[in-house]
């Protein structure tokens, strides 16, 4: 779509009222470790303070037991939920002594791999799952790579909003929608990259054993001069085993079936793991993914449903609810680890993607498209670095420029069009840790935990605020916890059996 289209269907569209009526759903996941006064991932059970993690709807952990992931609720005003977030920052602070939430998304110093314990719920079919599915990452990609954090932003429009781009808004169309922003953002997940890559440097231990291609930085750090995010790179958050699944978000449907057959078919590598070791399960499949989750990309299409069904039943059953942004890098300069306009900024790149067309993704695009992500992950920061945009090679920062123009655009026409076209300027904002670092005589460990106690001490001088509602939610969940260790349930064995038998 030419510039000229762009702005004529933004014209068709500010006509016709969306802007004035439109409703933006959002939600936040943000991981983080916690890591001791020593600078390494902290060995200490999750507090006991912040609620059951398993029970608890707004602080629970992901792989480890010291990573650390706070979730939102669903807003529409986002100074709310950045409050919110914030003040979940505030309680979690308050609960961790001498303990410090860690500001980068790439581990600090990891001395032995071994010692990071993967995350622990409870005696319960759900607490036990949830265990034996990280015991299984453990297993097929080593505890390292799980310990690196991010943002997760959730993103749907308002059932009013959705009618307004489809005159017949039943599921099917609204499906339609997503998956045509899903392979849009796919294009454009280069331009996001270049934003929001956070991570150009890691601590030497995070590779030891294993072959890469990074520069060395001082005595104790690897890097790429001109990366981005080195955490969504082969070395960082990425499977091996779903590198050809090439999942295309041509329908819902053929989503779901690549995902089934994922999880179904045995993968020889994780086939050889095996499923358990003398009686103890190692994983909950040998597919190229034990569950749906395990499927890593930039972006999935999602549906909040009932406990008791798997994801690929809510959407097969009932369609796209919203879209769940996994490829954001968490910002080292902000202490909830993502700023208002960056938000703003996914708002601006998510309705883009909606409102340009979005043709199927074939052979030849796919390749380029990983071209691109690969190109800006390493060399984003590149002047004379190139990618493929409109149908030709140009260097990234023309082809950066030529977004932001159509970005502005659509800046000028959404609410509170001001703070948006403010927020476009941090497009071009920089981390800044590779000059920070000093030519390496700075260890990345070190200088990440200058940055984390500067945030802790900023969480501190809000401690005064009201808390009670986190509190009172942590103090429930521990009651939920020892309802769910009083029921009577099947044994592990027919648990996993049976879930798995959903699919």
């Amino acid at each position: 779509m030419s510039q000229a289209d762009f702005g004529s269907k933004l014209n068709q569209l500010k006509l016709a009222g969306f802007f004035d009526s439109l409703e933006i759903n959002r939600g936040i996941e943000k991981e983080s470790l916690r890591v001791n006064a020593e600078g390494k991932i902290a060995s200490t059970r999750h507090p006991q303070a912040l609620g059951s993690p398993l029970t608890n709807p707004s602080i629970t952990t992901d792989f480890a037991e010291s990573l650390i992931e706070l979730v939102t609720p669903v807003f529409q005003d986002i100074d709310d939920l950045y409050e919110y977030l914030l003040m979940l920052h505030v309680f979690v602070n308050q609960n961790l002594n001498d303990e410090v939430l860690w500001a980068y998304s790439m581990p600090p110093r990891i001395d032995d791999e071994d010692s990071i314990d993967i995350a622990q719920y409870s005696d319960t079919n759900a607490g036990k799952i949830k265990e034996i599915y990280r015991r299984g990452l453990k297993e097929r990609y080593g505890s390292s790579m799980q310990c690196i954090a991010g943002i997760h932003f959730n993103f749907s429009l308002g059932a009013n909003s959705l009618k307004q781009l489809e005159n017949n808004s039943n599921q099917e169309n609204i499906d339609e929608i997503y998956l045509g922003l899903i392979r849009n953002f796919k294009r454009y997940y280069w331009f996001v990259l270049s934003v929001f890559g956070a991570s150009p440097v890691v601590d030497k231990t995070f590779l030891k054993g294993r072959d890469h291609d990074l520069d060395v930085l001082g005595e104790k750090n690897f890097y790429k001069p001109f990366a981005t995010s080195l955490r969504m790179s082969d070395i960082g958050y990425k499977s091996f085993a779903q590198k050809d699944m090439d999942i295309r978000y041509d329908s819902l449907d053929e989503f779901l079936q690549k995902i089934k057959d994922a999880i179904l078919i045995p993968f020889k590598p994780f086939e050889d793991i095996g499923l358990k070791k003398n009686s103890e399960w190692l994983q909950i499949s040998t597919g190229r993914l034990q569950i749906e989750n395990e499927y890593y990309d930039s972006i999935r299409p999602k549906r909040v449903g009932n406990k008791d069904l798997r994801p690929y039943e809510v959407l097969l059953s009932s369609g796209i609810e919203y879209v769940e942004v996994r490829g954001i890098d968490l910002s080292p300069n902000e202490p909830v680890g993502i700023s208002k306009d960056q938000v703003r900024l996914l708002d601006l790149i998510l309705i883009y993607c909606i409102i340009l067309d979005s043709p199927l993704i074939n052979n030849a695009e796919a390749k380029k498209i990983k071209q691109n992500e690969s190109a800006v992950i390493s060399n984003g920061n590149n002047s004379e670095a190139t990618i493929f945009f409109n149908d030709k090679k140009q260097f990234i920062g023309t082809a950066k420029q030529k977004v932001v123009e159509e970005l502005k655009m659509l800046a000028n026409v959404m609410p509170n069009s001001s703070e948006y076209i403010n927020a476009l300027k941090s497009v071009e904002s920089k981390n800044g840790i590779i000059d920070s670092l000093k030519d390496g005589e700075i260890a990345f460990t070190d200088y990440g935990m200058l940055k984390s106690k500067l945030h802790k001490s900023y969480l501190s001088s809000l401690e005064n605020s009201d808390l009670e509602k986190f509190k009172d939610e942590a103090r429930e969940s521990w009651k939920n916890f020892d309802k769910l260790n009083t029921l009577k349930e099947p044994s592990i064995d027919e648990f996993i059996n049976s879930y798995n038998s959903k699919l």
